[in-house]
């Protein structure tokens, strides 16, 4: 008896979960403006939160977890309504923002973007739902365990989601620098970014479960 899931079963896995890490949602917006707003480096920091977030949504999962939280209506809409109020946080922030010169504009604390990926990442209970529900699809009997395939299958998930989020990351810090070097865009981009924040909290609040990352 093989203790992980085949070959035939990862590949499938891989190429859908593939197709949700590219479709909208939180994490990717939370990326985008994040780099465009504070460099490079700053968003790739966000997308180690971001990914520590999406491991320990593994590991819940994993140990069964998830279920207990989408057992419980009112701990799932705690969750959710906190990750709208901290979205929504960060774009009164931002659009309170004074424009700065380029270069101070590129330092971004690691350790604050860091953070702020992780509270987005665990901010967004879907995803442990999502999981529940996608993952379970892919485990079957005669392989294994049930948690060592959904801790193989959950890995896949991660390793294919930080990929596109640094992906993301870098396009973004790439936006970014072409906005800095015109000063007139770059005046406006605190209040783009802003925006974006308030406009992915109204998101998160109005797709209830639909929106997955």
């Amino acid at each position: 008896m093989n203790a992980v899931p085949t070959q035939q079963t990862l590949l499938a896995f891989a190429v859908v979960s593939a197709l949700i890490m590219v479709s909208p949602g939180p994490s990717n917006v939370f990326v985008l403006a994040h780099g465009i707003g504070h460099g490079r480096r700053a968003a790739l920091a966000a997308v180690a939160g971001i990914s520590m977030a999406s491991a320990i949504r593994v590991l819940l999962a994993a140990v069964g977890l998830s279920a207990l939280l989408a057992s419980s209506a009112v701990v799932f809409e705690v969750i959710r309504w906190a990750g709208v109020a901290y979205l929504a946080y960060l774009g009164v922030q931002a659009w309170r923002a004074r424009w700065r010169e380029a270069p101070e504009a590129e330092l971004a604390p690691v350790a604050r973007s860091v953070g702020r990926g992780l509270l987005v990442g665990l901010g967004n209970p879907k995803t442990l739902i999502f999981f529940l529900a996608f993952i379970p699809q892919f485990v079957h009997a005669g392989q294994g365990p049930e948690a060592r395939q959904i801790l193989v299958l959950g890995t896949v998930f991660w390793v294919i989601g930080v990929v596109w989020d640094v992906a993301l990351a870098c396009a973004s810090g790439t936006i970014g620098g072409w906005l800095r070097a015109r000063p007139r865009l770059h005046a406006v981009q605190p209040r783009v970014e802003g925006l974006a924040y308030l406009g992915l909290a109204v998101w998160a609040a109005v797709t209830g479960t639909r929106a997955i990352r």
